[in-house]
């Protein structure tokens, strides 16, 4: 994750956020990554929405979910 970010030329602190997030959002999963759905991502956020999250924190798991899906995996 990190090294895609890096050659992304991502700021340190996107990378340190999105590592923090992705981190976050798999250990709440409970999967490998090669198990992932779209639906665990959907799953994910809108647990997090329901607890009352901020929609700037809502946005941050958003964005790590999405870099992880679409230039990770």
């Amino acid at each position: 994750m990190r090294n895609e970010a890096e050659k992304r030329n991502l700021r340190e602190r996107t990378i340190q956020l999105y590592c923090s997030d992705v981190s976050y959002f798999l250990r709440w999963i409970g999967k490998n990554v090669s198990d992932l759905t779209l639906e665990d991502a959907e799953s994910f956020l809108t647990a997090k929405r329901l607890e009352g999250r901020s929609p700037e924190t809502h946005n941050h798991y958003r964005s790590a979910i999405k870099f992880l899906y679409k230039k990770v995996l």
